[in-house]
């Protein structure tokens, strides 16, 4: 269930309205996500691809502002002002109360309060406390609900999500860029260190942006992690402070530094949808 303190009712309410014309809560949700990314990102042909779907089922027979895609702008609007008035994981949020999560699909997000505890464990630091810039990895993302927990305690950090559900890691870097963080998002199995795609998601004054890496992008992450995890293994198992050698876990830039224009995450990203 979701959080008590995050009503989502509305958006739910929205949701169900576009479910209800034959279509399951799955697809509704999945199709919500993609919309959202795929509009943030300017990407208008896979947009217009789930667009234009709903309108062969007749969408385009209900009165402007109640159709599908018009609803779907609706809760994305519901969801920034429900994100701006709590700074929480709203989207996780909506997932859970949609009956989304479930045993069988082994999706069940950790509450807001444990996250706030595994930010504590973790060491995140107030950004007022460290002037070195901090790295915040989760694993096995879900939503990205740690992420954003440690992201409201140290914005100015670098967060790096992995999930292996596609649907969880666009959740993630839809969060990101809503919170306005600096973020890779990687889709991929952390056990196998697989990686399948993933996004970048940057801050700017104006408000977050996403965009999904291209393949040599993806690679050059994938070795960048890599190398940083067995740098840091190295240095956790040396056995005293006198076999502390220089090694390469110093250069730990981030392997991709496009410029990516700022495009703000509102609804203004749905303008071209008519």
């Amino acid at each position: 269930m979701a959080s008590p303190q995050i009503d989502v009712d509305e958006i739910i309410e929205t949701l169900a309205q576009i479910r209800q014309r034959g279509h399951s809560a799955h697809t509704v949700f999945r199709d919500w996500v993609n919309l959202m990314l795929y509009a943030l990102q300017r990407r208008d042909d896979p947009y217009l691809e789930i667009v234009d779907d709903y309108r062969e089922r007749g969408d385009m027979d209900h009165p402007d502002g109640q159709r599908s895609v018009d609803l779907f702008s609706k809760a994305f609007g519901q969801l920034q002002e429900r994100m701006a008035a709590t700074d929480a994981d709203v989207l996780g949020a909506v997932y859970e109360e949609y009956r989304m999560s479930s045993d069988a699909f082994g999706q069940h997000f950790t509450p807001h309060s444990v996250c706030e505890t595994m930010v504590e464990i973790a060491g995140v630091v107030d950004e007022n406390d460290t002037e070195d810039r901090q790295t915040v990895l989760d694993p096995a993302c879900g939503s990205g609900r740690m992420l954003l927990t440690a992201g409201r305690k140290q914005p100015d950090a670098l967060f790096v999500g992995q999930d292996k559900d596609p649907l969880c890691a666009r959740m993630t870097a839809l969060n990101c860029c809503f919170l306005n963080l600096d973020a890779y998002v990687v889709q991929g199995n952390s056990l196998t260190v697989e990686f399948q795609r993933a996004w970048e998601t940057s801050y700017s004054p104006m408000g977050g942006s996403v965009r999904e890496l291209d393949d040599e992008e993806v690679e050059n992450l994938h070795g960048w992690m890599t190398d940083a995890f067995e740098n840091t293994a190295e240095e956790e198992n040396r056995s005293s402070p006198a076999q502390e050698t220089e090694t390469e876990s110093g250069d730990r830039t981030p392997p991709v530094a496009t410029s990516v224009p700022t495009e703000q995450a509102s609804l203004g990203a749905f303008e071209s949808s008519d």
